[in-house]
């Protein structure tokens, strides 16, 4: 059995078209994003069944989440937090304008308490290969 995994970020917010950096933070969908999340629900319910919907734990990828599951007759099997978009430390909620007027244009090559990329990958794909092991071993 070939275990299929398909990735979805989820829908827009309002800090994703004002250009604010959001990581990790606490940022709900608007209104365009859950429109977002409905088209690829119903895309995604004319082709292969799904078996399994797992998300990051953070309430936009949550709610996208829902929404497609709506769309496909299934609801969400997990929430995990390694899965989670980057932690952007001190950008968060800034514009590059903003990060430029506070720390100059060489602002990436401070220490703001960013998370390092190798870190996101590396807790992305840790949770990815227990989840191949888990659901390729498995019934769901």
């Amino acid at each position: 059995m070939v275990t299929t995994i398909g990735l979805i970020r989820h829908g827009v917010t309002e800090w994703n078209l004002l250009g604010k950096a959001q990581g990790s933070a606490d940022i709900s969908l608007n209104d365009v994003g859950r429109s977002q999340a409905e088209r690829i629900g119903n895309r995604l319910s004319r082709g292969k069944i799904w078996d399994l919907i797992v998300t990051s734990d953070l309430p936009r990828a949550v709610e996208t989440a829902k929404i497609i599951g709506s769309k496909i007759n299934l609801s969400v099997s997990q929430s995990e937090k390694r899965i989670r978009e980057i932690d952007c430390g001190q950008i968060e909620g800034t514009t590059e304008k903003e990060r430029e007027n506070r720390w100059g244009r060489n602002w990436r090559k401070l220490d703001l308490g960013m998370e390092k990329n190798e870190s996101v990958a590396e807790r992305g794909i840790e949770f990815l290969e227990e989840l191949v092991l888990t659901y390729s071993e498995n019934e769901y």
